[in-house]
């Protein structure tokens, strides 16, 4: 956490200087100008936790199975300092935008065996070295319902992929060795809103569905407040917020069967321009 408060210090020590008067400012994605296309882009420093299970399951010989379980505690992770990224062209009330947010995380814990032969259906505590990868590209098509100088809300749907890379190695047991990806579709609900100089917003993504076999479960909600800098023909907003992604993935391989329920979380805060 101390390095994302020293970025936050610098983003402001760096964008106030240029903050004007009070004015009237169009909502936190401007749509409020006479022409009809709009661009939209934001990059945001954050740092994230990861917490939740990891669980697999192995087939040894018939009716016998080896588990191996860890919690977000238990591997004791560090922190995933990122930035996130968005992309985003609007045609008067139709958005098109583009969102990645890569996430890696390692560290040194322990986790829960199951062991085998004379000690079989035995919990035993086992050292655990763990290296996770999560990156996750959203696309996402919404359409304002209401759209005023200083109001958006609306609904949206979206095309998600994530890039899971695990490197789950125990002192005993079997490790958790996966790179795989996995698409998926979700519906979004969106609010942006302007008092004077300061915005205010929140989006919600959500989807459980099976594809191919594969159970996945996915919410996203992010809570986002800024101040408008510059209200020019290209407008400058400092902003900031907090987000959740809770993803979920059931996955068969082989003999092995894997569980992940994660929840990424953290602050940010970043700048966006728009025009």
């Amino acid at each position: 956490m101390n390095k994302f408060f020293a970025v936050s210090v610098l983003v402001f020590a760096f964008v106030m200087p240029s903050a004007r008067s009070a004015e009237q400012v169009a909502p936190l994605e401007n749509t409020s100008s006479h022409r009809d296309w709009h661009f939209f882009a934001n990059i945001s420093y954050s740092s994230r936790t990861l917490d939740g299970s990891i669980t697999e399951t192995t087939a040894i010989a018939n009716d016998t199975f080896g588990d191996l379980v860890a919690t977000g505690d238990s591997m004791n992770l560090d922190t995933s300092d990122t930035f996130m990224y968005t992309l985003a062209a609007q045609y008067k009330k139709w958005r098109m935008g583009l969102n990645y947010m890569p996430t890696s995380f390692s560290g040194q814990g322990y986790a829960i065996v199951t062991l085998t032969g004379n000690q079989a259906g035995v919990l035993a505590k086992t050292p655990l070295n763990t290296d996770i990868d999560i990156d996750l590209l959203l696309g996402k098509l919404t359409y304002d319902i209401i759209q005023t100088q200083s109001s958006r809300f609306g609904v949206g749907v979206g095309l998600g992929r994530t890039q899971i890379d695990l490197n789950i190695i125990p002192q005993v047991g079997n490790s958790i060795i996966y790179k795989g990806y996995q698409p998926f579709g979700f519906l979004s609900v969106y609010m942006a809103n302007n008092y004077q100089r300061f915005l205010y917003g929140f989006n919600f993504n959500a989807i459980s569905a099976s594809f191919t076999g594969v159970e996945v479960g996915y919410s996203d909600y992010t809570i986002d407040f800024g101040y408008r800098l510059s209200d020019k023909e290209i407008k400058w907003d400092l902003v900031g917020g907090y987000r959740l992604v809770n993803f979920s993935i059931d996955i068969e391989d082989g003999q092995n069967m894997y569980k992940a329920i994660t929840h990424l979380q953290g602050p940010f805060i970043g700048v966006s321009v728009s025009y």
